[in-house]
């Protein structure tokens, strides 16, 4: 027993050794490091995180096997164990130290340098569960999530308007109700095509009334009764008419696409409301489409299968992200969309559909242009008869992706960091100060070590440097300075 008990005496020094929470300091960074740089569910756009698993489901298995879904870095099991062991050696060192400086203090010890040091050293650690409190409270209290604006488009601070949304346990269920609305969305591409600045120009909506006009950038965000909109991504989203063969406009609207590069995005385009019914056919029928855009289109030559070229027909490749020559390629389905199975907006099932072309082939769309194609018959000389609907491509608006979030621990963060730098500068240049005026006075300035080892708990603590340290003639430890006597 007396050994057992031996080797936990000697785990629970060094688990609370500074060294050890360095470690698990510096694992926790890493850990966010990888949600930073991989798409995070409810924080990122969903095609996005869907686009990353499929590319790489091997390497998300083994790391969801060790604790670390890397799509959910932020809510992992291995993140919440490091912060635990974190905390835990830091509590035992707050609460060690703060017994020892209360009764220091309740018993008039002298306040030498090294007090004042140990004070500081105290805040600092102290501003960790601060910060604890602020995270912890901002979450629970507080919401984030993701909303997606087209340029002319007005959406309401609520619900309904988020893509992804994630409530805090004890958040109120009371969101502010007013409006923001995308003004304009303007891009600037270095010469690599990386963008150099994205920015929108947002309006805030009160009652129907414009309160406010900002401009919101990657490190400047609108913020506005409490939450806060911060601009995350953006995209193409060409506004798309459909037309049945009676001539109804039975789809009116932008459709946002998406992708790692801007110079070729994808989406679907889902018409469930087509109202028109084949003869023969007994429900009517539902179109769908698969659609990619190359904001600047570069033609290509279509080479038949002998080799020959076919002039004819002309197909696109990938360009530059700006929309200098805007095409859009559709694959066009008809049939059942599904619609009744939960599915993503972003998701095509054509499992109770067919392809509009017999060989699945896409046809090109240009900027401003029309497709009229027949659902019986072979072309539309006679519209009516042949059925012939229509799809046209009339403009190319873009949108922006926030990442909208109320934080109601932003208080509490600022109040660990002037505990944090109240702590910092205690201990590195009020208590330096101190030990220099002493110098200067030619006075012993005192180093209790036997307290200080009371306190960390590990044996006797050396001098710092510069300091001598010599036993009094009573026992007590005291040092001079290397100029004294």
């Amino acid at each position: 027993m007396a050994a057992l008990r031996l080797h936990a005496s000697r785990f629970w020094r060094e688990y609370t050794r500074m060294r050890t929470a360095i470690l698990f300091l510096s694992a926790l960074v890493l850990v966010v490091m990888v949600g930073s740089f991989v798409p995070q569910q409810n924080t990122s756009p969903q095609p996005k995180v869907d686009e990353f698993l499929a590319a790489h489901p091997n390497l998300n298995g083994l790391a969801t096997h060790l604790g670390l879904p890397l799509t959910q870095v932020f809510v992992s099991p291995l993140l919440y164990v490091l912060l635990a062991s974190l905390y835990i050696a830091l509590a035992a060192c707050v609460v060690r130290r703060g017994r020892a400086l209360v009764v220091r203090t309740l018993r008039h010890y002298p306040h030498t340098p090294q007090y004042w040091g140990e004070w500081g050293s105290w805040l600092f650690h102290s501003s960790f569960f601060l910060l604890l409190i602020a995270v912890v409270w901002g979450k629970a209290t507080g919401f984030e999530g993701i909303v997606t604006v087209t340029e002319g488009q007005r959406i309401t601070e609520a619900r309904g308007s988020f893509d992804t949304l994630r409530e805090g346990l004890l958040f109120d269920g009371h969101h502010a109700g007013y409006q923001v609305q995308l003004n304009s969305f303007r891009v600037t591409y270095q010469s690599t095509g990386a963008p150099a600045d994205f920015v929108s120009n947002t309006t805030v909506y009160r009652d129907g009334r414009a309160v406010l006009t900002k401009d919101i950038r990657v490190n400047d965000f609108l913020g506005y009764d409490d939450v806060d909109f911060y601009q995350q991504d953006y995209g193409f989203a060409p506004r798309l008419v459909v037309r049945n063969p009676r001539g109804d406009t039975v789809f009116d609207a932008p459709v946002e696409l998406f992708g790692d590069t801007k110079s070729a995005q994808l989406g679907v385009l889902k018409v469930p409301g087509f109202d028109y019914t084949i003869p023969a056919a007994n429900q009517p029928i539902q179109l769908g489409a698969r659609l990619v855009l190359y904001p600047d289109a570069r033609t290509m030559a279509h080479v038949g299968a002998d080799g020959s070229i076919d002039p004819s027909r002309t197909e696109y490749a990938p360009g530059g992200p700006e929309a200098r020559n805007p095409v859009l390629q559709v694959q066009l389905f008809v049939g059942d969309l599904g619609l009744r199975h939960p599915q993503s907006v972003n998701d095509l099932d054509t499992s109770g559909m067919q392809p509009y072309f017999a060989d699945a082939r896409t046809a090109p769309l240009a900027l401003g242009s029309s497709l009229e194609l027949p659902l019986r018959g072979a072309d539309c000389t006679d519209p009516v008869a042949a059925g012939c609907f229509t799809l046209s491509f009339t403009q190319l608006p873009m949108y922006s992706l926030f990442h909208v979030k109320k934080d109601n621990g932003v208080p509490f963060v600022y109040g660990a960091f002037a505990l944090a730098m109240t702590g910092l500068l205690t201990k590195l240049y009020l208590r330096p100060l101190l030990e220099r005026r002493a110098r200067r006075g030619r006075r012993v300035v005192e180093l209790d070590y036997a307290w200080l080892a009371s306190v960390a708990r590990e044996g006797a603590v050396e001098p710092e440097e510069g300091e001598l340290a010599r036993a009094g003639s009573d026992g007590a430890p005291s040092a001079t300075s290397s100029g004294g006597t």
